[in-house]
C-alpha cells in the first residue's frame, strides 16, 4: 500500500499503523457489527411490533458500541490467532493525540465508521426519498478526503459504491423507520466487502505454514 502519511512517510510508527489494516480485519469487524445491527433494525421496522425484537436490537447496538470503544483490544485478540502468526506482532495504533511524534495512530473509527451512524441520525430526523442518496454521496466524499493521509487511505473508485448504493436506495419503497437503517446497511456491506477482499489477498500472500516454517529455521 502506498504510504500517504504526513510527517515521516517511512517511520516505524506509520508502518505499524498501515500494518494494522493489512489483513482487513478492522473493516470486516465493523462491517459485520453494522450489518447485524442494521439487519435486526430493518426486520423490526418491517414487521409488527414484537416484545422480543426490542431487546435484540438493543443487544446488537450494544455489541457495536463495545466494538467501537474497545476495537483495538478486540481486534488484537483476533489478530493474535490469524495475523501475528503469519507476519509478526506490531503494537496496535492509538487514537490521534494532537501533535504527538508517535505516528502509530489511526482515526479510522471516527473518520470512516462513525460517518454512517451520523447519516442514520440525519435520516431519522429529516427523512425523504432522496435523503439517503444525498447523505451517501457526502459520506463517500468525506471518507475519501478524511483518510487521504491516514494509515488506511481510499482511492476515489473504492468509495464510489457507497454513493451508488445510496442512489439505488431511492427506488426502494420503505417506511421512514426502515429507511433510517439504510446508511448502516450500506456502510456495513461496504466495510465487510473491502475487509473480506483485503483478507483474502493477505492470506494468499502470507500462508501460515510458510510463516511457521520460516520461524522454525531461525
Amino acid at each position: 500500500m502506498k504510504d500517504e502519511a504526513a510527517g515521516q512517510p517511512g517511520s516505524p510508527g506509520r508502518r505499524a499503523a498501515v500494518y494494522w489494516f493489512s489483513d482487513g480485519l478492522p473493516e470486516m469487524a465493523f462491517g459485520v457489527a453494522y450489518l447485524i445491527f442494521g439487519g435486526v433494525g430493518m426486520v423490526r421496522s418491517l414487521h409488527a411490533p414484537s416484545h422480543w425484537m426490542g431487546p435484540i436490537v438493543y443487544a446488537a447496538l450494544l455489541g457495536f458500541m463495545i466494538l467501537f470503544v474497545w476495537d483495538r483490544k478486540i481486534l488484537d485478540r483476533l489478530k493474535a490467532r490469524l495475523t501475528y502468526p503469519r507476519t509478526g506482532y506490531v503494537r496496535p495504533p492509538a487514537p490521534p493525540r494532537g501533535s504527538g511524534k508517535d505516528e502509530n495512530v489511526t482515526g479510522f473509527p471516527w473518520s470512516t465508521v462513525w460517518l454512517f451512524w451520523v447519516a442514520l441520525t440525519f435520516v431519522h430526523f429529516w427523512d425523504s426519498q432522496w435523503m439517503v442518496p444525498l447523505l451517501m454521496a457526502v459520506v463517500a466524499a468525506w471518507i475519501y478526503a478524511a483518510n487521504r493521509r491516514e494509515a488506511r487511505p481510499y482511492v476515489w473508485w473504492s468509495v464510489l459504491p457507497i454513493a451508488v448504493a445510496g442512489l439505488a436506495s431511492a427506488w426502494l419503497d420503505l417506511s421512514v423507520k426502515s429507511r433510517e437503517f439504510l446508511p448502516i446497511l450500506i456502510g456495513g456491506a461496504w466495510l465487510l466487502a473491502r475487509g473480506t477482499w483485503t483478507l483474502v489477498h493477505y492470506l494468499r500472500a502470507h500462508p501460515r505454514s510458510a510463516a511457521m516454517e520460516a520461524t522454525s529455521h531461525e
